[in-house]
């Protein structure tokens, strides 16, 4: 793992650069420019600054599950009510009633583990794959 303070040490030894920052507080990224206005770039730091309590981002997966984070360990079957013929407002309100309810704060949990004594172990979590979610 790099973290951000050393992937922005690395880039500034050769290129100046300005914090333009986040686009709004759910923005993954940190945007920077270069100081001679050559170019921008994002740095996403969800280990070393997590940021799932902004977190506005949902997937729905190819067969039809809502999926709270990217590290989520399950998703929720949306496609079931979308065959079972479910109106526009009851989908909404599973959608919503989802996201009012989630607790995902997997990079949070990952931050306070690397920190405590026992450290992370990313081989005990299961998780979806990334290549299912598309993310």
């Amino acid at each position: 793992m790099v973290s951000k303070k050393e992937i922005l040490e690395r880039i500034r030894a050769r290129y100046p650069l300005r914090e333009v920052g986040r686009q709004d507080s759910s923005a993954p990224s940190v945007d920077y420019e270069f100081a001679d206005g050559g170019g921008e770039l994002g740095v996403i730091a969800s280990v070393t600054e997590p940021f799932c309590a902004d977190c506005t981002r949902a997937r729905l997966t190819a067969d039809g599950k809502l999926v709270t984070c990217l590290f989520s360990q399950t998703g929720h079957n949306l496609k079931a009510l979308l065959r079972d013929g479910s109106s526009d407002d009851e989908i909404r309100e599973f959608i919503s009633g989802v996201w009012r309810r989630r607790a995902d704060r997997y990079s949070e949990e990952r931050l306070e583990a690397m920190n405590s004594a026992q450290g992370y172990r990313p081989q005990e979590r299961k998780k979806i794959e990334m290549i299912t979610l598309g993310g």
